[in-house]
């Protein structure tokens, strides 16, 4: 038993040197650029100027996080589950530079006619 919480600690400490891979975005950019990202507000804070607010969302598939401004006067709530309009900006291998471009959400969803 002890030879093998060892070797599990040994190869532990091996992986946690090990250089790691960048991570993989889940997703696929279309032709026009962008790509959608299903996430969930998890914080909103006003800003300075008082005419817009962060907003901090969790990537539902990855948890990477993501800031945006909105107008001061949004009905977004926390905890709302929203999909993102994102733009790879000319960049669909590398997902450090994307930017949120819109955010798509409904509270009435069950109001809406077909």
């Amino acid at each position: 038993m002890k030879r093998i919480i060892t070797a599990a600690a040994l190869a532990a400490a091996l992986l946690a040197g090990a250089p790691r891979a960048a991570a993989v975005c889940p997703y696929t950019v279309g032709p026009l650029g962008r790509y959608i990202a299903p996430a969930i507000v998890q914080g909103m804070t006003a800003t300075d100027d008082g005419n817009a607010v962060e907003v901090w969302c969790t990537d539902a598939l990855d948890g990477d996080d993501w800031y945006f401004l909105v107008d001061g006067e949004t009905d977004l709530r926390i905890f709302d589950r929203i999909d993102l309009v994102v733009d790879a900006n000319g960049t669909p291998d590398d997902f450090s530079d994307d930017r949120v471009i819109d955010a798509l959400y409904c509270h009435d969803c069950d109001g809406i006619d077909d």
